[in-house]
């Protein structure tokens, strides 16, 4: 059972109104990746795009879904979250990119987000404090999100992130958190999971590995092909679950 925690009902960050967040959510830091899939909805709408943070909904094999920008970084995705959850979200999967460190998620791999280590700073202890709560997929989520991968023949890799702060410090840590078992090296995850947790949501994440620090490789064809289908992945996961 979720624990629910008080809920803030002041949206400040998001235009959107009561009945135009679809309890179903896919998320993106990068508004281009938004706007692109869109494509994939049938009467898709602008509900939101107020600091950047685009906000589209429509339907999904019939299902009602928004696509939403959560931006960069936990304070970034945090906001966006929690105002997503204030408008009705009840599941969230993070559609992301990440760098990889294990051997087997080479550039073009699809990353399938099981849990993820974070250092308990910053955003993590505003909400926490010096509690490091787990940060983990819901199983669920985790399963269906891995039936529609292999159903739609995507290579994926699942494993465990490290959500972390500071983009251009990652090579220099890299063998270090490798040694550690770390699979993935992303920025949103753990803030997804833990909030997720809080807020009595269903969670899950996936992301697109554009390079691997161990052996070098670096993602520089497809993108955009293989970020659309990682999205519809995560869309045809999201339609087919049961929401609390």
């Amino acid at each position: 059972m979720s624990f629910r925690h008080p809920l803030s009902k002041k949206v400040y960050h998001l235009e959107a109104k009561p009945g135009e967040i679809a309890p179903r959510v896919v998320a993106a830091g990068d508004p281009d990746r938004v706007v692109k899939s869109a494509s994939l909805l049938k009467d898709s709408r602008v509900v939101s795009k107020k600091r950047g943070y685009l906000v589209v909904s429509g339907e999904y094999a019939g299902v009602p879904v928004t696509l939403a920008t959560h931006g960069i970084g936990a304070p970034s995705a945090a906001i966006i979250f929690e105002e997503l959850a204030m408008l009705g979200a009840k599941l969230i999967i993070r559609a992301g990119t990440c760098g990889a460190l294990n051997p087997q998620a080479e550039s073009g791999t699809i990353a399938l987000i099981e849990a993820a280590a974070y250092v308990n700073t910053g955003t993590m202890k505003m909400y926490f404090g010096d509690v490091s709560m787990p940060a983990y997929a819901t199983p669920e989520v985790v399963l269906a999100l891995e039936r529609e991968l292999r159903s739609m023949g995507l290579r994926y890799v699942r494993g465990i992130s490290l959500s972390h702060d500071a983009f251009h410090r990652v090579e220099v840590k890299a063998k270090e958190w490798a040694e550690l078992g770390v699979d993935f090296l992303e920025m949103e995850a753990a803030t997804l999971f833990t909030l997720g947790r809080l807020r009595g949501m269903l969670v899950g994440a996936v992301a697109l590995v554009v390079d691997n620090l161990v052996s070098g490789s670096e993602l520089t064809e497809k993108r955009e092909e293989l970020e659309l289908k990682m999205v519809e992945a995560a869309l045809r996961a999201a339609a087919s679950l049961p929401l609390p």
